[in-house]
Protein backbone atom coordinates (compact mmCIF):
# COMPACT_ATOMS: atom_id res chain seq x y z
CA UNK A 1 0.00 0.00 0.00
CA UNK A 2 2.72 2.51 0.96
CA UNK A 3 2.66 5.89 2.65
CA UNK A 4 0.57 7.71 0.02
CA UNK A 5 -2.23 5.15 -0.03
CA UNK A 6 -2.19 4.74 3.75
CA UNK A 7 -2.51 8.49 4.30
CA UNK A 8 -5.25 8.78 1.68
CA UNK A 9 -7.14 6.06 3.56
CA UNK A 10 -6.66 7.78 6.92
CA UNK A 11 -6.78 11.56 6.41
CA UNK A 12 -10.12 13.26 5.82
CA UNK A 13 -10.50 15.57 2.81
CA UNK A 14 -11.09 18.54 5.11
CA UNK A 15 -7.66 17.98 6.68
CA UNK A 16 -5.76 18.12 3.40
CA UNK A 17 -4.79 20.72 0.82
CA UNK A 18 -5.39 19.89 -2.84
CA UNK A 19 -2.76 20.20 -5.53
CA UNK A 20 -3.84 22.84 -8.04
CA UNK A 21 -3.16 22.64 -11.76
CA UNK A 22 -3.53 25.90 -13.62
CA UNK A 23 -2.12 26.80 -17.03
CA UNK A 24 -0.25 23.50 -17.03
CA UNK A 25 1.54 24.30 -13.76
CA UNK A 26 1.11 22.36 -10.53
CA UNK A 27 1.26 24.05 -7.12
CA UNK A 28 -0.22 24.08 -3.63
CA UNK A 29 -1.04 27.04 -1.44
CA UNK A 30 -0.33 26.87 2.28
CA UNK A 31 -2.44 29.46 4.07
CA UNK A 32 -2.04 30.93 7.53
CA UNK A 33 -5.55 32.29 8.03
CA UNK A 34 -4.87 34.06 11.32
CA UNK A 35 -2.16 36.22 9.81
CA UNK A 36 -3.37 36.64 6.22
CA UNK A 37 -0.22 34.95 4.88
CA UNK A 38 0.13 32.41 2.09
CA UNK A 39 3.10 30.40 0.92
CA UNK A 40 2.97 28.69 -2.48
CA UNK A 41 4.98 25.57 -3.32
CA UNK A 42 5.42 25.22 -7.09
CA UNK A 43 5.90 21.91 -8.87
CA UNK A 44 5.39 19.53 -5.94
CA UNK A 45 5.54 15.82 -6.82
CA UNK A 46 2.33 14.45 -8.31
CA UNK A 47 1.88 12.10 -5.35
CA UNK A 48 2.26 14.88 -2.75
CA UNK A 49 -0.21 14.85 0.10
CA UNK A 50 -0.45 18.07 2.10
CA UNK A 51 -1.93 17.64 5.56
CA UNK A 52 -3.31 20.51 7.66
CA UNK A 53 -1.98 19.59 11.08
CA UNK A 54 -4.06 22.39 12.63
CA UNK A 55 -7.10 20.20 11.97
CA UNK A 56 -5.80 17.58 14.38
CA UNK A 57 -7.79 18.14 17.57
CA UNK A 58 -5.96 19.82 20.40
CA UNK A 59 -5.38 17.56 23.37
CA UNK A 60 -4.86 20.41 25.84
CA UNK A 61 -7.05 20.17 28.96
CA UNK A 62 -8.54 16.95 27.57
CA UNK A 63 -5.60 14.57 27.86
CA UNK A 64 -2.29 16.40 28.16
CA UNK A 65 -1.64 19.32 30.50
CA UNK A 66 0.20 21.36 27.87
CA UNK A 67 2.78 22.72 30.30
CA UNK A 68 5.65 21.44 28.13
CA UNK A 69 4.16 22.74 24.87
CA UNK A 70 3.22 19.15 23.94
CA UNK A 71 -0.17 20.23 22.60
CA UNK A 72 1.23 22.47 19.86
CA UNK A 73 1.38 21.52 16.19
CA UNK A 74 2.67 23.11 13.00
CA UNK A 75 0.43 24.21 10.15
CA UNK A 76 1.24 21.72 7.38
CA UNK A 77 3.09 18.57 6.41
CA UNK A 78 3.85 17.76 2.78
CA UNK A 79 4.44 14.03 2.22
CA UNK A 80 5.82 12.55 -0.99
CA UNK A 81 6.46 8.86 -1.35
CA UNK A 82 8.30 9.22 -4.66
CA UNK A 83 10.69 11.79 -3.12
CA UNK A 84 10.78 9.96 0.25
CA UNK A 85 10.28 13.18 2.18
CA UNK A 86 8.13 14.69 4.93
CA UNK A 87 8.29 18.51 4.95
CA UNK A 88 6.93 20.31 8.02
CA UNK A 89 5.81 23.95 7.67
CA UNK A 90 4.97 26.53 10.32
CA UNK A 91 3.85 29.88 8.91
CA UNK A 92 3.87 33.16 10.82
CA UNK A 93 3.07 36.74 9.88
CA UNK A 94 6.24 37.94 11.60
CA UNK A 95 9.05 36.71 13.82
CA UNK A 96 7.51 38.56 16.74
CA UNK A 97 4.22 36.63 16.50
CA UNK A 98 5.71 33.59 18.29
CA UNK A 99 8.84 32.71 20.20
CA UNK A 100 11.46 30.46 18.65
CA UNK A 101 10.65 27.85 21.33
CA UNK A 102 6.96 27.90 20.33
CA UNK A 103 7.82 27.38 16.65
CA UNK A 104 10.11 24.45 17.53
CA UNK A 105 7.34 22.97 19.70
CA UNK A 106 4.86 23.33 16.83
CA UNK A 107 7.20 21.55 14.41
CA UNK A 108 7.81 18.78 16.96
CA UNK A 109 4.05 18.44 17.49
CA UNK A 110 3.46 17.99 13.76
CA UNK A 111 6.08 15.25 13.69
CA UNK A 112 4.24 13.56 16.56
CA UNK A 113 1.04 13.69 14.51
CA UNK A 114 2.83 11.97 11.63
CA UNK A 115 4.25 9.39 14.07
CA UNK A 116 0.67 8.80 15.20
CA UNK A 117 -0.48 8.35 11.58
CA UNK A 118 2.32 5.83 11.09
CA UNK A 119 1.22 3.95 14.22
CA UNK A 120 -2.44 3.96 13.14
CA UNK A 121 -1.41 2.70 9.71
CA UNK A 122 0.48 -0.15 11.34
CA UNK A 123 -2.32 -1.09 13.74
CA UNK A 124 -5.35 -0.69 11.49
CA UNK A 125 -4.12 -0.96 7.89
CA UNK A 126 -1.37 -3.50 8.57
CA UNK A 127 1.11 -1.16 6.85
CA UNK A 128 4.20 -1.06 9.03
CA UNK A 129 6.70 1.80 9.11
CA UNK A 130 5.24 3.69 6.15
CA UNK A 131 7.86 6.44 6.54
CA UNK A 132 10.88 4.11 6.62
CA UNK A 133 13.72 5.70 4.65
CA UNK A 134 11.98 9.09 4.47
CA UNK A 135 13.87 12.32 5.04
CA UNK A 136 12.37 14.85 7.46
CA UNK A 137 12.72 18.57 6.67
CA UNK A 138 11.50 21.50 8.76
CA UNK A 139 10.56 25.02 7.65
CA UNK A 140 9.38 28.17 9.33
CA UNK A 141 7.85 30.76 7.07
CA UNK A 142 7.65 34.42 7.98
CA UNK A 143 6.06 36.89 5.64
CA UNK A 144 8.93 38.96 4.31
CA UNK A 145 9.40 40.89 1.16
CA UNK A 146 10.85 38.58 -1.49
CA UNK A 147 14.59 38.59 -1.89
CA UNK A 148 16.68 37.54 -4.83
CA UNK A 149 17.42 33.84 -4.74
CA UNK A 150 20.46 32.16 -6.12
CA UNK A 151 19.78 29.36 -8.57
CA UNK A 152 22.68 27.34 -7.26
CA UNK A 153 22.89 25.88 -3.81
CA UNK A 154 25.99 26.89 -1.91
CA UNK A 155 25.39 24.74 1.15
CA UNK A 156 22.80 22.10 1.84
CA UNK A 157 20.64 23.60 4.60
CA UNK A 158 20.68 21.70 7.87
CA UNK A 159 16.94 21.64 8.37
CA UNK A 160 16.72 18.06 9.57
CA UNK A 161 15.48 18.93 13.07
CA UNK A 162 12.85 21.37 14.35
CA UNK A 163 15.60 23.35 16.06
CA UNK A 164 17.43 23.90 12.76
CA UNK A 165 14.34 24.65 10.66
CA UNK A 166 15.09 26.60 7.50
CA UNK A 167 13.51 30.05 7.22
CA UNK A 168 11.36 30.50 4.13
CA UNK A 169 11.67 33.92 2.55
CA UNK A 170 9.00 35.54 0.46
CA UNK A 171 5.70 34.05 -0.57
CA UNK A 172 6.71 31.08 -2.75
CA UNK A 173 9.36 28.54 -3.70
CA UNK A 174 9.93 25.72 -6.12
CA UNK A 175 9.68 22.29 -4.49
CA UNK A 176 13.19 21.40 -5.69
CA UNK A 177 14.67 24.46 -4.00
CA UNK A 178 13.23 23.42 -0.64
Amino acid sequence: MGASNALRNLISVSASVPLIISDGKCFCVLTEVESDYEFTVYNPPNDAIIIKCDKFPTTGDVFFKGRNKECKRADYVLVSETEKVLMFFELKRSKSSASAKDVVAQLKGAKCIMDYCESISSSFLEENRIFRGFEYKYYKGYYMSPQKRSFERKDEPNNRTPETARILRGKDAQFRSL
